[in-house]
């Protein structure tokens, strides 16, 4: 997934099947991923002229991120696609979607790297009821239960209204 320019001059367009793998440092101290495995790329680029380089690109694999509930490592299917637009040449335009070459050397790597950390979830979790916390006095309940609750409960600002009966 590394092409130089004069490669790509030579073929401008490219077919991308490869699996990869990234380095677990890349995630290093976030709290919502530890890595990803299993990481396959399929797509394909093409060089518009001499100075525009075009990639569209699946990225599938599995992140490793901790469970929201019990913080035990757990696999989250990834899926994605992105478009990435490189320029061998600066631009005077302001398109933040535009990666500038440097070096007459495309790497799709940090472009994979940026799609899957768009992909991370917020939270993920595998945890059964019965893998909640709880202590005295409290414990976790899931978002069913919750609700469940509270459509049983009358909110106490209006229970008064009941002793009130149309006759």
């Amino acid at each position: 997934m590394i092409w130089t320019r004069s490669e790509l001059i030579k073929t401008p367009h490219v077919h991308i099947d490869e699996d990869v793998t990234i380095d677990p440092e890349v995630f290093a101290g976030n709290t919502r991923i530890n890595s990803v495995k299993d990481v396959h790329i399929e797509g394909s680029g093409y060089l518009e002229g001499t100075d525009r380089f075009y990639a569209d690109i699946k990225i599938r694999g599995i992140m490793l991120c901790p469970d929201a509930i019990t913080n035990r490592e757990i696999e989250v299917p990834l899926e994605t696609d992105t478009q990435e637009y490189y320029s061998f040449e600066e631009s005077d335009s302001n398109d933040d979607s535009i990666r500038v070459v440097t070096e007459d050397v495309i790497d799709l790597l940090p472009a994979v790297i940026d799609a899957i950390w768009l992909e991370v979830p917020l939270q993920a979790t595998e945890a059964e009821a019965e893998d909640y916390p709880s202590g005295e006095g409290w414990r976790v309940i899931s978002e069913e239960e919750y609700e469940k609750s509270r459509k049983d409960t009358i909110d106490p600002r209006l229970a008064k209204l009941r002793e009130f009966k149309e006759d």
